[in-house]
C-alpha cells in the first residue's frame, strides 16, 4: 500500500529585494514548498490568496510591512514569520500587531533551520485555523439560537422587532410599500387538547413549511407566538397582500395536517395591514393594526382574511353603544392584557385623534413620576397606567359626541358621565385580567371629602390608585386645550390644586405633585410662587403627613 503524499507547504515570500527572495527560494529547494513571490514593496495581493497559504515569510525591511501586519484581509490564524537583522528590534515590530506576528528569525540562518521553523508554524497555523472555524461555527449556532424559533426554524419575535424596524425605515426612505400579515391557527388549543401536544408541534412545523413554500422569495416569515405567525411582505401593497393571504389560507385548509395516524383539517385566520394604506405611527402600532384585523377575522367566524379598517365615527350609537361595545371588545380582545389595551387605544384614536393619544401620554408620564416619587413598585405603576388608558379609550368610544362638543356639559351629559364608572366596571368584567384596574376605574370619580361619585367614598376609603388617577387626570386636563375652553395658565393650575386639596384631591398627593412639577419643570413657575403655594397648602391642611 502506497503512503499518501504529503501536501506541499504554500509560502508567500516577501523579500526586501528580488535577490533576497531568490536566495530564500534556493534555501528551500528540495523541500515540499510552493513559493509565491511578492518581489517588490507595494505589490498588490488578492484577499482570496491568504486562505490558501500556509504562512507568510516577510523581510522587516519591506516598506509595506506595517500595512501587512495591520491588514484586516489576512485571516487571524495565518502565521507571519519576519526575517530580520541586528539593525532592527523585535520588540518594536511586535508593538505594531502583536497577535499576527508568530515568529521572528534573525539572519544569518541555514535552509534546514528555516524549514524546521516553517513546519512548526504550519502546524500552529492548522491548529489555529481549526480553532477559528470552531469558534465561527459556535457563534453562528448561538446567533441562530437567538434569532430563530427552536421548533419551526423560522425567525422569532425578537428578530421580527429588528427586521420590521429596518424594513419600515427602508420603505419610508424609498417611498415603497410594506405589508404585514399575522396568521393564527383556528382553535389550536382544542387541537392540542384532543390530539395531543406532539401532534400540535407537528402542525406548527408543517405550517411553517407551507408558509415558506407559499410566500415570495423576498417575503420573511416569523413565528410570532404560540400559534401565531407573521409574514412581512416588502414592496407588496394591500391588494397584493390580501391575494397572498388568501393563497396562504387555502394552502393551509386544502390539505389535512398528518402525523402518524392523526389527520386533521386545519384552518387559519389572517389579519392584514400596510404601511401606505394605514399609516401606522410606530412599529408597535403597525403590529396592533394587524392584530386587530386578525381578531376581527376571528370574530366574524374564522377561516378568513381581514384587512384592518379604522373605526368609523359614530359607529356606536348612543342607544346601543354599551351593548355594542361590549360585544365587539369581547370578540376582538380575547388574548392578553397588553393586546387588549393596545387595540382599545387604536380604536379610540380613530375617533378622537391626537387629543386622545396626547392625554394618555401626559397622564401616563405624570403617573410614572408620581409613582416613582411615592416609591411604588413598577407593577403597580403599570396597573395605574393601564387604568388611565382603559378609561380614556373607552370614554372616547362611548361618549366622543359629548366630550368633543364645544360647550360645557348639560344635566343629561353630566348624568351620562356620572354613570360612566359603572359602565367601565361592567365592560372590564369581560376580562379577568383587568381585575386590578377595575377598582381604579370604578372609583376614580370619588372626591377626598366624600362629595364625589359613584359611592361617595371619603379619604382613604378611596383606593390609592383612584386618588392618584383623579389628580393626574385633572392636572393633564387643566394643562390641555378643550373644545369649550383653552388650557389654564400655570399659576391658575397650581391655585386650583391648592383650592381643591382636601376637597376633590388628597392633600398629600397635591404636595407630591408640587414636588414633581418643580423637579421636572412640568410647568413654568418661579420658586417664590411655589413656596407661597406650598405654605398655603400646608396651612389649609395641617394634617398632611410629611
Amino acid at each position: 500500500m502506497s503512503t499518501p503524499q504529503k501536501m506541499a507547504m504554500k509560502l508567500l515570500v516577501m523579500g526586501s529585494t528580488l535577490q533576497q527572495t531568490l536566495e530564500l527560494e534556493k534555501m528551500l529547494e528540495g523541500n515540499q514548498v510552493d513559493i509565491i513571490r511578492a518581489d517588490q514593496p507595494g505589490t498588490p495581493w488578492s484577499p482570496s490568496l491568504f486562505p490558501k497559504l500556509s504562512l507568510v515569510l516577510v523581510s522587516e525591511h519591506r516598506s509595506d510591512l506595517a500595512e501587512l501586519l495591520s491588514s484586516k484581509e489576512i485571516p487571524t490564524y495565518l502565521p507571519i514569520m519576519i526575517i530580520g537583522t541586528a539593525a532592527s528590534s523585535l520588540e518594536e515590530i511586535l508593538k505594531q500587531r502583536t497577535f499576527r506576528v508568530i515568529d521572528y528569525i534573525r539572519e544569518p540562518f541555514s535552509g534546514e533551520y528555516l524549514f524546521f521553523k516553517l513546519r512548526m508554524l504550519e502546524h500552529l497555523r492548522n491548529l489555529s485555523e481549526e480553532h477559528y472555524r470552531n469558534i465561527k461555527a459556535h457563534n453562528e449556532f448561538l446567533d441562530r439560537l437567538s434569532t430563530r424559533d427552536g421548533l419551526t426554524g423560522l425567525y422569532n419575535r425578537r428578530q421580527l422587532t429588528k427586521i420590521l424596524h429596518d424594513e419600515i425605515v427602508k420603505a419610508e426612505k424609498n417611498g415603497a410599500e410594506l405589508s404585514l400579515l399575522i396568521l393564527d391557527i383556528d382553535y389550536f388549543n382544542e387541537v392540542n387538547k384532543t390530539a395531543g401536544h406532539s401532534y400540535g408541534d407537528s402542525v406548527l412545523n408543517e405550517m411553517s413549511a407551507r408558509l415558506t413554500k407559499a410566500t415570495r422569495q423576498e417575503d420573511i416569515c416569523f413565528r410570532f407566538s404560540g400559534e401565531d405567525f407573521v409574514i412581512l411582505m416588502p414592496g407588496a401593497d394591500i391588494d397584493q397582500a390580501f391575494k397572498k393571504a388568501e393563497k396562504l389560507r387555502l394552502a393551509c385548509s386544502s390539505k389535512p395536517f398528518s402525523n402518524g395516524s392523526v389527520k386533521k383539517h386545519i384552518t387559519v385566520s389572517i389579519g392584514i395591514a400596510s404601511l401606505r394604506k394605514h399609516h401606522p405611527e410606530s412599529q408597535d402600532e403597525f403590529i396592533t393594526m394587524t392584530e386587530t384585523a386578525l381578531n376581527m377575522a376571528k370574530a366574524e367566524g374564522r377561516n378568513r382574511c381581514n384587512i384592518f379598517t379604522p373605526l368609523e365615527v359614530n359607529r356606536y350609537s348612543t342607544e346601543k353603544n354599551l351593548a355594542s361595545l361590549k360585544v365587539t371588545i369581547a370578540r376582538i380582545l380575547d388574548k392578553t392584557r397588553s393586546s387588549a389595551i393596545s387595540s382599545l387605544q387604536l380604536l379610540a384614536k380613530d375617533l378622537a385623534g391626537a387629543e386622545h393619544r396626547d392625554h394618555i401620554q401626559n397622564v401616563s408620564h405624570y403617573i410614572n413620576l408620581l409613582g416613582d416619587r411615592l416609591g411604588l413598585p413598577l407593577s403597580l405603576i403599570r396597573t395605574f397606567q393601564n387604568a388611565i388608558t382603559l378609561n380614556t379609550s373607552i370614554r372616547f368610544l362611548l361618549h366622543n359626541d359629548i366630550i368633543s362638543q364645544e360647550k360645557k356639559f348639560n344635566k343629561d351629559d353630566r348624568k351620562k358621565m356620572d354613570e360612566f364608572p359603572y359602565k367601565l366596571a361592567e365592560i372590564t368584567e369581560v376580562f379577568d385580567y383587568f381585575a386590578n384596574e377595575r377598582s381604579i376605574l370604578l372609583y376614580h370619580g370619588e372626591h377626598y371629602d366624600g362629595s364625589g361619585f359613584p359611592e361617595g367614598l371619603k379619604g382613604e376609603e378611596i383606593p390609592l390608585g383612584a386618588r392618584i388617577f383623579n389628580i393626574v387626570d385633572s392636572l393633564a386636563a387643566m394643562n390641555s386645550n378643550r373644545p369649550f375652553r383653552r388650557k389654564l395658565k400655570p399659576k391658575a393650575i397650581i391655585k386650583e390644586l391648592v383650592s381643591q386639596a382636601g376637597k376633590q384631591f388628597d392633600p398629600f398627593l397635591v404636595l407630591k405633585i408640587f414636588d414633581i412639577i418643580q423637579e421636572h419643570n412640568l410647568l413654568e413657575l418661579d420658586d417664590i410662587f411655589m413656596t407661597d403655594m406650598r405654605a398655603d397648602l400646608l396651612n389649609n391642611n395641617p394634617d398632611i403627613d410629611l
